[in-house]
């Protein structure tokens, strides 16, 4: 739940500073229409949004717009300008009272257009009659063209700029005066900020009509639209339209004035977050990234380019893995989040035991990420090949720093494969040829706690369920 006086209480990512900074940047640069924050899906962009708007309320007007719940309509017109008198009014009031509203907010719009909308899409988003709205005499206008109600409105609106720029403004105009009222009740400062989540998840028809709409009705002067899309997502919906061959990012730059990135390179204190209350597996794990060297003039080795380490002092173990393994795998925010609840129901079900989170962890992920590569760890002939070559052509390349030095999350795992398929003699040769981390492992695994993490894959064909 987001505090209002304190929208930022849970920011573990420093998403405040982005926000002040594109605040300021806004009302510095009144010529910026739109903003696109572009991240992909699962980085944050929700979370981003829904506190960057809380702390913008306290001094401006502020419309939330979730583009995928009304993805279901015809026209993202009505649905977007319904949702602006909605929460713009300053009471709660039914759809069907917020959707009347709207026709008189912009009727001279609306009315233009009558001829080309059915009697059954007026009601649809609007929940007024269609006579109630237009009149008796409006019933013979639109009677011939009811055939024609899927004809995009908005368009024929454009095409026909000789007749309708007058009702272009006048809309342009009802909708200016509906913010600037809703300002002065409240005591509040232009510009008025419309947010809009969720636009790559909508119908590609759907998401690209309503950025037309935003682009062709919406350039007002106290007015800016922050938008937040997966760039990449939405382009490939311009070409699922439009064709393969479509300019489909040139398109989409016509409706952006300035894009934004949200920076998720540093999720360890989200990863920190996620608490992991059941005993580990010791594997002598170096959290600060430097390792003692037998063999180096200075006595340590130093953290490499692709290890994964922090400075933070008592940084839970399982985090640390949690964040190699998402780097590994090149997930998002969400992602890690939902696999580290994955392993934790994994953990709260197993028998008591020395829970050895890395396997548990690159068994999650791999499932949620990649099947060919979780499949292919229930075969030791096959496994080893498998995720090197998965490490060698589709993971971000993350070790981990142990006191001999630095391992790679697929060296780990093929050890960690090893050791579950191994023979009784097999395993004995493991155990009298490991070193460092190895011995650790070993050193635990008695016959009880191998059962027990052998069991692993079975238990997590269970968890990938959770959501």
């Amino acid at each position: 739940m987001i505090k209002d006086e304190a929208p930022w209480a849970d920011d573990l990512m420093g998403r405040e500073q982005s926000a002040n900074f594109l605040t300021s940047y806004l009302l510095a640069n009144p010529s910026i229409k739109v903003l696109n924050v572009n991240s992909p899906w699962g980085a944050g962009k929700f979370f981003f949004l829904q506190r960057w708007k809380a702390q913008l309320s306290k001094n401006h007007v502020c419309v939330f717009f979730n583009a995928w719940e009304t993805d279901y309509s015809s026209e993202p017109l009505v649905a977007l300008v319904t949702c602006i008198e909605q929460q713009t009014t300053g009471k709660s009031v039914s759809v069907e009272e917020a959707g009347r509203k709207v026709i008189k907010t912009s009727s001279e719009l609306i009315k233009r257009a009558a001829p080309l909308i059915a009697k059954g899409l007026v009601r649809k988003f609007t929940g007024a009659d269609f006579d109630e709205v237009f009149g008796d005499s409006a019933a013979d206008d639109t009677a011939d063209a009811a055939g024609e109600a899927t004809t995009d409105v908005i368009e024929s609106l454009i095409q026909e700029q000789s007749k309708t720029a007058v009702h272009v403004d006048e809309f342009k105009d009802a909708v200016s005066k509906r913010l600037a009222a809703a300002a002065k009740e409240h005591g509040l400062e232009s510009p008025a900020f419309i947010f809009i989540d969720e636009l790559d998840r909508c119908r590609p028809t759907y998401a690209i009509e309503l950025l037309e709409r935003v682009k062709h009705f919406f350039e007002l002067k106290d007015c800016t639209f922050i938008v937040a899309s997966d760039s990449t997502q939405l382009a490939h919906s311009v070409r699922a339209v439009y064709g393969e061959k479509f300019f489909s990012e040139r398109y989409l730059s016509r409706f952006f004035d300035a894009e934004f990135r949200l920076d998720n390179s540093s999720i360890f204190s989200i990863a920190k977050q996620h608490a992991f209350e059941f005993p580990l597996a010791e594997l002598h794990l170096k959290i600060g990234g430097w390792a003692r060297s037998m063999h180096s003039s200075q006595g340590e080795i130093s953290p490499r380019g692709d290890t994964v380490w922090t400075d933070q002092r008592n940084y839970p173990i399982h985090a640390l893995l949690l964040v190699g393994m998402t780097r590994y795998f090149n997930v998002e925010l969400r992602e890690m989040l939902r696999y580290a609840q994955q392993i934790n129901s994994m953990a709260s079900v197993l028998p008591e035991h020395e829970f050895h989170y890395f396997w548990a962890a690159f068994l999650i992920f791999a499932k949620g990420t990649n099947e060919e590569l979780y499949q292919s760890l229930s075969f030791p002939d096959k496994a080893e090949k498998v995720i090197k070559e998965f490490e060698a052509g589709r993971a971000t390349p993350v070790t981990f720093t142990f006191s001999l030095g630095h391992e790679t999350i697929g060296d780990m795992a093929i050890f960690y494969t090893r050791m579950i398929h191994a023979t009784k003699d097999e395993w004995r040769s493991m155990y009298n040829s490991a070193k460092g981390w190895r011995e650790a492992v070993l050193g635990q695994m008695d016959e009880h706690n191998l059962d027990i993490v052998k069991t692993y894959r079975r238990v997590v064909e269970l968890a990938h369920r959770l959501s």
